[in-house]
Order: structure tokens, then C-alpha cells, then sequence
């Protein structure tokens, strides 16, 4: 068998081709092991930074939150659980990375300082949360990671 180990969190799963990770979100396509959820967003809410909680980092602005499924942990108490305990088959948006760098850049009016990447682990699909925060950048755009 070809086994991959993923070396994404502590738990190193090793996945036969096909196999999803313990997180959910990770899989072995044959080749390498990837991510099911990138630019799978199942939740996208303009926040306060204080509820990120974040209260030192441009206090009275506002972030755009965005989250998919997938997390290293199987925390009951997380108010998340039913978020980030979901597997590819729960109801997702598919957003690209210019796509929620231009609905960040929109919401600058509204004091939005940039995106949020919470609900889920960010780190599941580093991928997306890279190629997002390179385009925030660009734009003078923040990136905030509620990670665990």
C-alpha cells in the first residue's frame, strides 16, 4: 500500500490513498496528501477584532470571519463543534482566494481591517489560509489565525 504520513498536526496520520485524515479535512490523492476543504468556506461573518478576542490589535475595527470544517482536536466543549467536527459533506461555499481578498477590500468602509480565519483550525488547509493572506497583504490587508 502507499501509505502518506500527514504532517500537518501531532497526530501524524498515515493514509492509505483515498483514507481522510483524523482532522477531516486531509486526504491521501495518490500523490500527496492535500486538502479536501481549501476554499470550502462553511461560515463568513463580519466580526468585532474584539470577538476574535483580540482587544490590544486595532481595537473598534472590524474582521471578516470565515471558517470551514476540519480540525486536529475533538474538543465537546468547543462552541464550534458542529462546524469543525464536519467532514467534505457538510454544506460549504467554494470561494477562491481573490474572491475573499475582494469581499475584505469591499468591506474596508465598514471598518474591516482584513479576514479572520476561525471556527475550524486554519492550519487543516494551510494552503488557503497562505494564498489568502498573500493577497491580503498585497492589499495592506491584516490576517488573524484563531488557532488552537
Amino acid at each position: 500500500m502507499d501509505k502518506k504520513i500527514c504532517e500537518i498536526c501531532p497526530k501524524h496520520c498515515r493514509l492509505e490513498v483515498g483514507e481522510v485524515g483524523a482532522c477531516r479535512a486531509r486526504f491521501n490523492d495518490g500523490e500527496k496528501i492535500t486538502a479536501l476543504n481549501y476554499g470550502a468556506i462553511t461560515s463568513l461573518a463580519l466580526d468585532p477584532i474584539e470577538k476574535k478576542p483580540l482587544y490590544k490589535f486595532f481595537p473598534g475595527s472590524r474582521i471578516l470571519s470565515v471558517g470551514s470544517y476540519g480540525c486536529n482536536l475533538n474538543c465537546p466543549f468547543c462552541q464550534n463543534f458542529e462546524i469543525s467536527m464536519a467532514d467534505s459533506t457538510f454544506p460549504t461555499r467554494k470561494i477562491s482566494p481573490a474572491q475573499l481578498t475582494a469581499l475584505a477590500a469591499e468591506l474596508v468602509p465598514q471598518k474591516n481591517i482584513g479576514v479572520a480565519f476561525t471556527y475550524n483550525e486554519p492550519f487543516i488547509s494551510y494552503e488557503f489560509v497562505r494564498d489568502t493572506s498573500e493577497l491580503l497583504k498585497a492589499r495592506g490587508l491584516k490576517s488573524v489565525l484563531v488557532t488552537n
